[in-house]
Formats: structure tokens, sequence, C-alpha cells
């Protein structure tokens, strides 16, 4: 099996795999799109973020490390401001992302706290990423957090985010923030089961790719843009974090958000 090696293992997901023997026990970097935290709608569904959050708790009885990345932070600044009509600029998506940013980091707390479980909050730039010192510092914290059984929250910080120093979305900010915690385990978790011979939403003879030998051209074509209107990632971005992530050796898998993310770890 080939480092670019895409496998479904008789699941309904996509797997894009490295080959590693994993120890019993891994870190697990579980990245959650908006459209995954609203379920299609224009607010937080928290009673699916509480079924996330005690599949992540399970995860940690079971001896994993688990790190979140988090989208939703815009969607969560709409919803509180009783979803404003503003212009479509990057300062007033700034603007929703830091009223968010708040809402968003109290809601995973509280929830978090209902299994006893203390977070983290780290808020990254490529910035932060690109100079060796700032990464071995966000490295240092990141082990940190999880060497003292603390779920590390992560989001891309928006509201100072620009073009230039922007990671740009969170599908790829999972995948670097994998290689900063050297895990083992990358789940992209979206609104689709995995990577589809076509849209699924508009065409119905779409057939989930079982099985793929190279992440090439033609793949990438068969991904698209976010279709839902809520987040900056597609199948497009995720493919990168995963051409990414697997580079560092970390296996990778695309699936649903909506079901038992504990199937993905072996």
């Amino acid at each position: 099996m080939s480092g670019d090696h895409i496998k479904n293992e008789g699941r309904d997901n996509t797997a894009l795999t490295e080959n590693k023997t994993h120890a019993e026990k891994q870190t697990v970097v579980i990245k959650l799109g908006t459209s995954v935290l609203t379920g299609g709608s224009l607010k937080l569904d928290r009673a699916h973020m509480v079924e996330l959050v005690r599949q992540c708790a399970m995860l940690k009885k079971e001896g994993h490390k688990v790190i979140v990345v988090t989208s939703g932070a815009i969607a969560a600044g709409r919803e509180h401001l009783d979803y404003p009509q503003l212009p479509n600029s990057v300062s007033y998506k700034q603007m929703l992302a830091s009223v968010g940013q708040s809402r968003l980091i109290q809601t995973w707390e509280s929830l978090f706290e209902l299994y006893g479980i203390h977070i983290g909050q780290m808020l990254l730039t490529r910035a932060d990423l690109d100079d060796r010192e700032r990464f071995l510092n966000a490295r240092d914290m990141l082990r940190a957090l999880l060497d003292h059984g603390i779920v590390p929250v992560v989001n891309e910080n928006d509201a100072v985010a620009t073009a230039e120093i922007k990671v740009g979305d969170n599908d790829n900010l999972s995948a670097l923030v994998g290689i900063l915690a050297e895990a083992d385990k990358l789940l992209l978790l979206t609104d689709q089961p995995g990577l589809f011979t076509a849209d699924p939403r508009t065409n119905p003879e779409a057939e989930l790719i079982r099985e793929v030998r190279t992440i090439d051209e033609t793949l990438r074509k068969l991904a698209g843009d976010s279709v839902s209107g809520l987040g900056t990632g597609g199948m497009a971005t995720k493919l990168q974090a995963a051409d990414v992530a697997r580079r560092a050796g970390i296996e990778v898998t695309i699936a649903a958000g909506r079901v038992r993310m504990w199937r993905w770890i072996w």
C-alpha cells in the first residue's frame, strides 16, 4: 500500500491511510466543520454537540488523547447577534468571529464539564506555524495540555487573521495541528460520509469511492467547494489536508459527523 492510498475499509466513509503500526492508545485529531456543528441550520446544534462530546469522553476513557479542531465561531456570532444583515466583507466576518468565539468556547467548556473533562483553547494563525520558535511553543503547549488530560480545542484566530496569515480553513489547520501533536489519526468529520464520484446532493448516481491509489488531479477534480454556504471548506480542502497529514504519517478518515466516531479508531 502506498502513502497515497485511499480505501474504504468496508465502512461508509473514505479512509486515507499511511503504512503505520499503531500502539493501542492513539492521539486523535477530530475536525468538526460548521455544517456538522449546525446540522445545516443557522445556529449551533447543541444536542448534537453533546453527542460529539460524549464520544470524545469515551475515547479519553479508553486511553486515547483527543484534540478537537472546531469551526463555528462565525455561526455562533451570527446567532448571538440575532442574525444581522451585514456586508460580506472581511472586517464584518472578523467581527462575527470575535463575538462568536467566546460563545463557541463557552459551549464546548460547558459540555465537556458534563463529563468532568477540562478543555484548553488554542487560537492559531499561519504565522504561529510558519515561525519555528512559535511553532515549537505551540507544540509544547499542546503537549502540556494532553499530558494533563486536558482536551485542546483549536480554531483559527479569525478575529485577527488576514489573508496573509490565515491557514485558510480548518481542514488544513487540523492537518497542521496533527503534525504539531505528532498525532496517529485525523478524523475529518463533515456532512457527507466521504468522497464521491460526483456531488451526492445533486447526482443520485454518485457513488462513494471505495479505493483509489493516488491523490492526483483526477481525484481533486471530483472534490468541489463547500456548497452549504456555512463554512469555508469542501471536499477539496479535505483532500489537501489529507495529503499534508499522510505525508507526516498520520492516518486520515473523511466521515459523516453524525455517526459514531470511534468506529475509525483501531
